[in-house]
């Protein structure tokens, strides 16, 4: 319905810029040529040259930051909770796990690019930082909202007995899933943190752009669409595991 609300500007009153570009713009020439054996060489081409190093740097900056982000939440969690923390000493580690979690992923990168220069330390410190900010935050609360429920105990243990053997065994499956939950996500601004300069498919979309060769961006587009897509078909899986494993150990 928007389509056809659009002014009667040029592109749109013949529809011949729109037409063009998904007719044309976004399809090889060898294909619309129907010449075969250039196409596929074409396609041959653009995967070795671009979608699996894509793919490659793509995979590996998202699982570095997802281990980072894992070794976060547990290294931050106990200084946000009244269990682990005390009522007063949380207030310090909530107020930085509130900033961690409400700047944006883009705003660190370019911060810590300016800090350590290009390279992929930045985007990775980046997605560790705020999406560990955020699950950590969450588990937090989980733990205070225990704290004060029918689960406390007078003769619980303090300190790093009480993180190691009580705190963290009961916050890892809820953890886990917070974390598959967010793998796609930071699988997606992986892939964005390409216009920072790192070879990401991101990187060769936007380069394919710059060189308006929208041809090789559609089919970028849709390989990350895909990878997308399975990522978050197996974090769902992994989360319904984590989900009956903490069921399991409330039984």
């Amino acid at each position: 319905m928007a389509i056809w609300l659009l002014p009667q500007t040029i592109g749109f009153s013949n529809g011949g810029y729109l037409w063009q570009f998904v007719s044309q713009d976004i399809w090889p020439a060898a294909l619309r040529q129907g010449d075969w054996s250039a196409t596929l060489d074409w396609y041959g081409a653009l995967f070795s040259g671009q979608i699996w190093p894509g793919l490659v740097q793509t995979l590996l900056l998202t699982q570095i930051a997802l281990v980072l982000t894992g070794i976060l939440i547990l290294a931050a969690y106990p200084f946000a909770t009244r269990a682990l923390a005390g009522p007063r000493g949380r207030w310090p580690g909530r107020f930085l796990l509130l900033v961690l979690r409400s700047t944006p992923e883009m705003v660190l990168a370019y911060v810590l690019l300016l800090l350590f220069g290009p390279s992929g330390l930045p985007a990775v410190l980046a997605l560790a930082l705020h999406n560990g900010g955020l699950i950590a935050f969450l588990v937090a609360n989980a733990s205070d909202a225990e704290h004060n429920g029918p689960q406390a105990r007078p003769d619980d243990p303090t300190g790093l007995k009480r993180y190691a053997y009580i705190e963290t065994p009961r916050r890892f499956p809820a953890m886990l899933a917070l974390l598959f939950y967010r793998w796609e996500v930071i699988l997606r601004e992986s892939a964005i943190m390409g216009i920072l300069g790192i070879a990401t498919l991101g990187f060769y979309i936007d380069s394919a752009f710059e060189e308006i060769r929208y041809d090789r961006a559609f089919l970028l587009i849709l390989v990350t669409a895909v990878l997308n897509m399975l990522v978050d078909s197996l974090s769902r899986r992994l989360r319904r595991l984590a989900r009956s494993e903490s069921g399991r150990q409330l039984q």
